[in-house]
């Protein structure tokens, strides 16, 4: 069996203990959008007093993606809130070990900008600070939340006309322009502000899974296999699926190249995994099973004294 995560499954819940490993050239960078995933109903025919249309209507699949490795960190699924981008935010950052992100990249998603400074800000009060560096950093001239500055942030903003995009606009909401031009010069991904790694894996995502599809109708009309099939999807691509740019060359002559996978290129797995393996891999850790078993034994040997 490959190596994978320490302990739960990688497409639940009990993954999120899991830690990401740094990128290899020391710096996170963010991808952030939302996919748009219609089940059962369109919202222009939801009832909102009708309790039976309230799983109904449109849910969003909230990533985010690290471009270096092509891994995808986050993924929640859920109506498009701030209080779900909130919850994105939060996982990936309980997933990063809160290692800061030298630059995050979205759209123009209005609650974003609140959200990562709330998740990455710290209060005033908060702050740790001794007499000597408080009387250093002017204490009564901090503000109420520091935000911290090795962060950047920027969005892309898409002007469409007749469905096509006739105009790409990019803005930085936090940090400096010299900053983020550092941190596009020092990793290996596009020098330029943009999600298109993210939107290319929407698009990816709709060949794997036909749920999401447009115009078709294999859409979702049950919300828990929804959410689970998206949850294989992800594992999927994460483990199995071989996006070229990853690949490594090892022979220059006549050219050979290894294929990795994104949890491979971020140090989770030493090689590619088969859908075999990810359907086999234990989602509890074999010490609660083991311990449930003896538990059942018992209890027959009980009932049969």
């Amino acid at each position: 069996m490959p190596s994978g995560p320490n302990g739960g499954s990688a497409a639940s819940s009990a993954a999120a203990s899991v830690k990401i490993p740094t990128p290899t050239c020391g710096i996170w960078r963010i991808n952030s959008t939302s996919q748009l995933c219609r089940h059962r109903k369109k919202d222009k025919h939801c009832d909102p007093t009708n309790p039976a249309d309230r799983r109904c209507g449109s849910w969003w699949d909230h990533i985010l993606l690290d471009p270096e490795s092509k891994l995808i960190v986050t993924l929640v699924v859920g109506r498009r809130t701030a209080d779900t981008a909130l919850e994105a935010f939060l996982d990936f950052y309980t997933r990063t070990d809160g290692q800061l992100p030298a630059l995050i990249t979205a759209d123009e998603y209005a609650p974003y900008f609140s959200i990562i400074v709330s998740a990455y800000g710290v209060l005033k009060g908060d702050l740790e600070l001794t007499a000597a560096e408080k009387g250093e950093f002017g204490w009564e001239q901090l503000p109420p939340l520091y935000f911290p500055v090795e962060i950047a942030y920027a969005t892309v903003q898409k002007e469409r006309a007749r469905g096509r995009v006739v105009r790409v606009e990019q803005r930085l909401r936090l940090g400096t322009a010299e900053q983020v031009a550092e941190t596009l010069r020092q990793g290996p991904t596009a020098g330029t502000i943009n999600t298109s790694y993210v939107e290319r894996w929407i698009g990816t995502n709709r060949h794997f899974n036909a749920r999401k599809a447009r115009k078709v109708y294999t859409f979702s009309k049950d919300l828990q296999f929804h959410v689970a099939v998206t949850w294989l999807v992800v594992v999927f691509d994460n483990f199995c699926w071989k996006p070229q740019p990853l690949r490594e060359q090892f022979q220059a002559e006549p050219p050979r190249y290894h294929d990795r996978t994104p949890a491979m290129a971020a140090g989770l797995a030493t090689a590619p995994w088969s859908l075999t393996d990810i359907l086999r891999y234990p989602i509890y850790r074999r010490e609660t099973y083991s311990t449930h078993r003896k538990w059942r034994r018992r209890k027959k040997k009980s009932r049969k004294a």
